[in-house]
């Protein structure tokens, strides 16, 4: 292993047991292919690869931030967190100007701990020239902290297709161009393969990357910025990454410099917390995704407006008019496989309540046929008239009961009954759908996969959303 890294780590066991403790548990890999350096998951253990001729050449100071930058990555979960069928060269953007930002708000402090005084504190230092949040966003919100979701989702609104593989961020051809800092002019994300050929690690041995993907950033020139590279994981363990994290906070609870460190009692927070903020990423998903989709034009009658045909014999009726109104169609698999998981229907029902304020739902049911639900007792069943819609209303989900334990068919809800919608439509199912391919395109469609689905899942159009349960913390002692 290069003096460089003997020298960095020496430097973070004075200035953060936490970060050093962290460190210490990953692998170190020259990898040429990579142009700064990544820390990614590789056979059940932390690794760093990096490119020798760049940590050589950057300042010891910017790459000991470069460090910190990247295992915030890890802490904070973001490729657990990621959307797969989403625009990930956004998501990766937005993550990186969160950690950015927050890294060059807290610089003078990160390094403190208990009984330090701010002179005695060492600053933390970034390369210039890294993404960071937007100005534009910090005066809409009116706050520096939030989550890379929300983020993610105010640059999808104001940047549309604006950031893709081959050209980059184009600001110049947007009306409103939002500011950014001095410090984020970047200008293009780009792809990256990275072979199986990685070289001998900090013990001399010979590294066993398999090829990766991934992206990372350049500016206007096509010079690649001295940030991390983000490696796509195709079979990365969430549970050995949290287990990992678990030891490396077990290892600092023992320490008590350590433990009297800021950024220790922060990241800790953060580790114990990280679940609670998945869960709310993929409602906040679909919230945007269906806000972004639905609508639906319709006629309504109204009083405001006379009917003319027959107003001449004296009679006011209601008029007719067309209105813009927004509503979704909801169809629920109720074949057996899928009401077993409560959990599953109640969650994704839960998102859909908080929808009701601002849309009309309109409830479908579908085993081995698709039926309109009527309330009979304690439960739904089939009701007589398929072409009058059932509007949901809230709690209305404890009355799915499973139809059968036959074969799912969805031919009847979308080459039948869809033909004449236009509306938003969302499936919540386990995916285990028998006539799958031979189903009639129809958009907007999203998809809401049970997370008990083991088997991945892909739609045959439209987007895919899995189910996250909330999981009861069972406390200790």
């Amino acid at each position: 292993m290069p003096d460089t890294w003997d020298t960095i780590l020496q430097t973070l066991w004075k200035r953060s047991r936490f970060t050093s403790y962290f460190y210490q548990s990953v692998q170190f890999i020259n990898e040429n292919n990579i142009p700064t350096l990544a820390l990614t998951i590789l056979s059940s253990r932390f690794v760093l690869f990096y490119n020798r001729d760049f940590i050589d050449h950057i300042d010891p100071e910017e790459l000991m931030g470069l460090l910190v930058h990247e295992m915030l990555h890890i802490i904070h979960g973001h490729d657990h967190r990621t959307f797969p069928d989403e625009d990930l060269n956004l998501q990766n953007l937005a993550q990186d100007m969160v950690i950015n930002s927050y890294l060059i708000e807290h610089a003078d402090t990160f390094f403190s701990r208990k009984g330090q005084y701010y002179d005695d504190i060492p600053l933390l230092v970034l390369p210039k020239g890294l993404p960071v949040i937007p100005k534009n966003f910090i005066l809409h919100k009116k706050t520096r902290d939030v989550p890379w979701e929300e983020l993610y989702r105010w640059l999808k609104e104001n940047m549309p297709g604006r950031i893709n593989l081959k050209n980059g961020i184009s600001l110049d051809d947007m009306d409103d161009p939002p500011e950014f800092d001095a410090c984020s002019h970047n200008d293009g994300i780009e792809s990256l393969h990275v072979p199986g050929t990685a070289g001998p690690d900090r013990n001399g041995n010979d590294g066993n990357a398999e090829d990766m993907e991934g992206l990372k950033f350049t500016d206007q020139d096509g010079e690649v910025l001295p940030t991390g590279v983000h490696l796509f994981h195709r079979h990365m363990m969430q549970e050995q990454v949290d287990a990992a994290k678990k030891r490396i906070v077990s290892f600092a609870l023992r320490d008590t410099t350590c433990r009297d460190e800021r950024i220790y009692q922060d990241l800790n927070s953060i580790i114990t917390h990280v679940n609670e903020v998945d869960t709310s990423s993929w409602r906040n998903l679909i919230k945007s995704i269906v806000d972004y989709s639905s609508q639906s034009n319709e006629w309504t009658y109204t009083y405001s407006r006379f009917n003319r045909r027959y107003f001449s014999n004296g009679l006011y009726a209601p008029g007719r008019i067309f209105k813009e109104r927004q509503a979704l169609t909801v169809v629920v698999d109720v074949s057996a496989s899928m009401v077993m998981q409560p959990g599953d229907i109640e969650s994704a029902f839960g998102v859909i309540e908080e929808l009701l304020i601002k849309y009309c739902v309109h409830l479908l049911c579908i085993d081995e046929d698709l039926f309109v639900p009527e309330k009979s007792g304690d439960a739904f069943r089939p009701s007589r008239e398929r072409d009058k819609p059932y509007p949901y209303k809230k709690g209305d989900w404890k009355y799915i009961k499973s139809g059968n334990s036959g074969t799912t068919f969805f031919a009847p809800l979308f080459n039948d009954y869809m033909r004449h919608h236009s509306e938003m439509l969302i499936v919540v199912t386990d995916g285990f759908i028998f006539d799958l391919n031979a189903l009639n395109k129809y958009t907007p469609t999203l998809w809401l996969i049970s997370e008990h689905r083991k088997e991945p899942f892909t739609p045959p159009f439209g987007k895919a959303v899995t189910i996250t349960t909330v999981k009861e913390r069972v406390p200790h002692g």
